[in-house]
């Protein structure tokens, strides 16, 4: 997968990139169209140093004159273990975040709980592109703890809309079924904060 990655890298067009990538940072990439235009267009996520979020780089491609035009980076957003690339004992990363390209043209981000102590949070965002900027249309949760019993929830709601569903386990080995109520917003994915989708499910 890295190997058909650092390809995609080097076949980007030069006037696409608004700086230039290094390829052995990038962890993934996905093609869609995310503005329903027809033609594909790429996500790119790309380390920035070790201990650091990474960015998240958008293109665009022009259907005119059929190349990839940058439409954005969303600096230190998404959290995921540095690949150790540039040290003597190379070792790949565990938890990387990954893209994936919905029916609709919206692009669904997974990012995987970081690997400290015994509770666990992952997180997935669905980005769409709307009236020129990619914004984040819903969000989702699953937490637990894999040292204890029945301690586990989750959430997953339409920030647009502010409608979804939350669920929590109990003490007693039941679980509890909440409805997601509140304001829709539109939020653009360079100012969304975890805090907000997490305190719309009641947490």
């Amino acid at each position: 997968m890295r190997s058909m990655l650092l390809g995609l890298a080097l076949l980007l067009p030069t006037a696409a990139l608004s700086e230039p990538i290094e390829s052995q940072k990038i962890i993934t990439a996905l093609t869609g169209d995310w503005n329903g235009d027809g033609a594909i267009d790429l996500a790119v996520i790309v380390e920035t140093e070790p201990g650091h979020p990474m960015d998240l780089h958008f293109f665009l491609r022009d259907r005119e004159a059929n190349f990839l035009k940058p439409a954005g980076i969303v600096r230190e957003h998404i959290y995921g273990e540095w690949n150790d690339y540039d040290r003597p004992s190379y070792g790949a990363s565990d938890t990387e975040p990954e893209l994936t390209a919905l029916p609709n043209g919206s692009i669904k981000l997974y990012l995987p709980a970081m690997p400290i102590g015994s509770e666990r949070t992952d997180t997935t965002l669905t980005i769409a592109y709307r009236n020129g900027a990619f914004i984040v249309a819903g969000f989702a949760y699953d937490y637990y703890d894999y040292l204890e019993d029945n301690v586990a929830s989750d959430c997953d709601y339409n920030v647009l809309t502010g409608k979804g569903k939350s669920s929590k386990k109990q003490p007693d080995g039941t679980t509890t079924h909440k409805t997601v109520s509140v304001e829709g917003q539109v939020v653009p994915f360079a100012e969304w904060s975890l805090g907000t989708g997490f305190s719309a499910c009641g947490e």
